[in-house]
């Protein structure tokens, strides 16, 4: 679901307060899978967990590629937690996505 820069700004400065580009959207959904988390053929996703009740951010640590226990993870999302995914495909921006629980679509885009 796209959304305005207005309706997502709060989350998008918790966690890519730098990001300049105009392309988000939100995703409903119970679970996340982490992939392309290192640089690989000039794309990369780069996460990022915020906890909507204290506001609390946490970057997805990821070592190198050969000692890397994210990638290929599926995580299932508790309706307190919202993942920021900025993507990276082919050296083009594709902007920031944030999955989020069914549950918080009306107090995410209203």
């Amino acid at each position: 679901m796209k959304v305005t820069k207005a309706t997502i700004k709060p989350l998008l400065e918790a966690t890519f307060p730098s990001y300049t580009g105009r392309t988000f959207k939100v995703d409903f959904t119970g679970r996340v899978n982490f992939h392309d988390t290192n640089w690989g053929g000039g794309s990369r996703n780069k996460y990022v967990v915020i906890s909507m009740d204290t506001g609390e951010t946490k970057g997805v640590y990821v070592p190198a590629p050969w000692v890397n226990p994210v990638e290929g993870k599926t995580v299932e999302l508790t309706e307190d937690l919202v993942v920021a995914v900025h993507s990276i495909f082919c050296g083009k921006d594709c902007g920031v996505t944030f999955y989020a629980h069914p549950n918080r679509q009306r107090a995410l885009v209203g």
